[in-house]
């Protein structure tokens, strides 16, 4: 899928207009993304590997606001795109872009923790 890159900064705004500039809160909020997000996606791949397409939408959808949160829209559109696959009966797009969200977590986490640190220095 275009638009996803591993090094694509976090846009915090989003966040920072829900919360306002509340170091502790956002780095609940980051922990609590970190926490869920790997049993999210592993509940996706279940309903893949099932070919449950139905539970695989669901999934996406349920995912799809916790990118938001963290500054990462291409994700969201990422997750966009799954749920609406799945539900269309685009398969191998579905699958492909599953595991292209594996990577780009992975990618997530770490700027997340990042960005913890640099909370934790500002603080």
């Amino acid at each position: 899928m275009q638009g996803i890159n591993d090094n694509h900064p976090l846009d915090l705004s989003y966040l920072i207009g829900m919360v306002g500039h509340n170091p502790d809160f956002m780095i609940e909020v980051f922990d609590t993304f970190i926490e869920h997000t790997p049993i999210y996606l592993a509940e996706l791949e279940a309903a893949l590997v099932l070919g449950n397409w139905e539970e695989v939408s669901n999934c996406a959808h349920k995912m799809k606001p916790t990118f938001s949160y963290v500054g990462r829209n291409d994700v969201t559109d990422l997750m966009q795109a799954i749920e609406y696959n799945a539900l269309n009966e685009v398969f191998e797009q579905v699958k492909c872009d599953v595991e292209r969200l594996k990577v780009v977590s992975e990618q997530v986490y770490a700027q997340l923790e990042l960005e913890k640190e640099n909370i934790r220095s500002r603080s």
